[in-house]
Parts: C-alpha cells; structure tokens; sequence
C-alpha cells in the first residue's frame, strides 16, 4: 500500500518560527534527524536531511544536544532571536563526526558577547577537550575552536554526573552502549524532562559479540531508570526488528525497541530519530504508519521526528499530594532495582 505524505507533515518544517504558545517552559526543537551522514536528497526533506542536532529552550538560556549539520540552521534562527546574550549549553554525545562536524560553523561562536559551555565524555588519556580539538584543528580544519570569539567554558562528562543550569535546569547523563565513550543525557525542570536518547544499543540473547554492560545493572534497568517517566523519550533507532541483526553491534537500535521502552519508563512521548541516511521521506512514512499502530495499541503518543518540529512542554499543574506521593514511592522502588 502507497504511503501519501501529508501537508501537515510538509509543514512542520516552518514549526521553529512560531512563537512558543502561553504556559510554555521548555520548547524542544529538532534541527537534524539523520544518522551517520547527512542526507541532501529531494527525497528524504520530508523527515529532514541533516545529522544530529535537537535543541531546548527556555526562559534564561538554551541546551544544544550534538553538533551535527543540523546545528547551523539553529545557529541561524538563534541569531535572529538574539539568543547569543544567554548563556548556551552544548552537550556532546560522543565524537563520531555526524554528531560534531558542523560545529565549527556554528554562527554564534563568531558573536563576541555569546558564553558556550561544552560539555562531553573524556577518556582514559585525553580530555573531552582534547579529543574534541583533534577532529577540528589544522590540519582537518584550517580554525581551531580556540580561536572562535565567543567565550567557551569546557565541562568533562561522565555517567552519573549532574549540572545544575540557570534557571532551575538539571541535566544528567549516563553512559551508553556504543563505540568510542558515548553518553546520553537527560534534561529536567519543574515536573518536566527530556531524554536525549540517541547512539545505544541494547543486549538481544543473540548479540553475543557484545560487549559487557557498561553499568552495574542491565543496560535495560540502567536506561529505564535514567528515563523514568519522562515527558519526552528521544530514541535511537535506524534500523527495523528485522534489520537489527545484520547490523549488530553497530551501537543502535530499532523503533520496536523505542515502544518497548517507552512503556518500560512510562514516557509519556515518544520520538524515533537518528534515521538511516538513506532512508527515504516514503519509507519512513511506512514506519510510522507501523509505529502508530503498535503505539495505539497501548496507548502511548509515538512518532517518527522531522526535521523543523518543535514540541512545548508547558509549566506543569500543581499536583495533588497522595499522587505526588505515590509516584515518588514507585520512582524510590525503580532506583532500589
């Protein structure tokens, strides 16, 4: 059956210029979608071209998760919202190049009032700065990032480790099963969190070339718990259920995985992202007609992510006290597992 491509779907690429609705607190923005490399072919637009990039903003500043090509068109819209007078927060997954080529274009490193903080995974020998510089430095690039104008404040990230950002923002990360120290993170305030998925593979009785677990507990319990009723899952999933095997190992996972998850955590959304690059608008339509589907099933808002959408998270209700009781109770019993 012929998958059409809707006009809603066409028009959330022009969602980043609309003014956030009232009650809003923190607006999440998708910049780059694709993973591995970028992919600008007339047919896959729909769902976004661009590696990855997904954007948080609020009151007093914005965090910026990965630096792929998706991030010089935030850098433009930030420019054209004056966002470079508050303070920006880029945290860095890991240093495989479609999470970090683009950069050393980002147009606010080039603005003199504007204050980065960069935050990523160190190893062993090499600082998270160390490593970072290497990729983007003479000779592979002809500036160095310590040559930008903008002030840059540099952060060593680890699992478990947790900042404080102004205005009421944490942002925590836990390691992540993928090649070469990746982390994902996860960023909370005031009743509302994001979880930025991406760049995890989980254990299948059949993965024997694995790895061990990179945490005490399962990976599974450990990414459960780190996501435990979150407002917003983003999962990393280029593959299919039936793909998945011939790509073991490889550091991802599938859709079918996301939903499995994403009732594990109870999230109350989900988003699929980090598309195979060469996947195209038609195919990706097909797994969302999927996704919906098994999503309904059990009652959980799922979609595919697309390029230019932007999700708001608005301030929450108070909450009533025997709830809010019992619901820190089931989150102490979830972190004794």
């Amino acid at each position: 059956m012929e998958i059409q491509l809707t006009q809603e779907a066409e028009s959330r690429t022009n969602d980043h210029m609309q003014s956030p609705p009232p009650q809003t607190h923190l607006s999440v923005r998708f910049w780059g979608t694709r993973g591995s490399c970028a992919a600008p072919f007339p047919d896959r637009m729909i769902y976004g071209g661009n590696t990855s990039c997904v954007s948080v903003h609020w009151e007093e500043g914005t965090a910026i998760f990965d630096a792929g090509t998706g991030i010089l068109a935030l850098g433009e819209w930030m420019k054209r919202k004056k966002e470079a007078k508050k303070p920006i927060h880029l945290f860095i997954g890991h240093l495989h190049l479609d999470h970090i080529a683009a950069l050393p274009l980002f147009p606010l490193l080039f603005e003199k009032e504007a204050q980065f903080h960069l935050y990523g995974p160190r190893e062993k020998e090499k600082t998270f700065k160390e490593r970072l510089l290497l990729p983007l430095s003479p000779p592979y690039w002809p500036i160095s990032l310590e040559q930008v104008p903008a002030s840059i404040t540099w952060h060593e990230a680890e699992s478990n480790q947790t900042w404080k950002l102004p205005g009421n923002i944490k942002v925590s990360a836990m390691r992540s099963n993928h090649p070469d120290q990746c982390l994902i993170y996860r960023l909370e305030s005031q009743g509302q969190s994001v979880v930025y998925g991406l760049d995890c593979e989980f254990f299948e009785p059949s993965s024997q070339s694995l790895p061990k677990p990179p945490e005490p507990k399962s990976l599974w319990t450990a990414y459960q718990t780190f996501a435990w009723e979150c407002s917003l899952l983003i999962f990393d999933a280029p593959y299919t259920r039936k793909e998945y095997p011939s790509y073991c190992g490889f550091g991802h996972s599938y859709w079918e995985k996301g939903i499995e998850m994403a009732k594990a955590c109870r999230a109350s959304r989900l988003y699929i992202c980090h598309h195979n690059w060469d996947r195209s608008d038609k195919a990706l339509a097909q797994i969302e007609k999927a996704l919906h589907l098994q999503a309904r099933k059990t009652g959980l808002q799922a979609e595919i992510a697309r390029e230019g959408q932007c999700i708001h998270l608005p301030s929450p209700a108070p909450e009533n006290p025997k709830k809010k009781h019992k619901r820190r109770k089931e989150t102490q019993e979830r972190k004794e597992i």
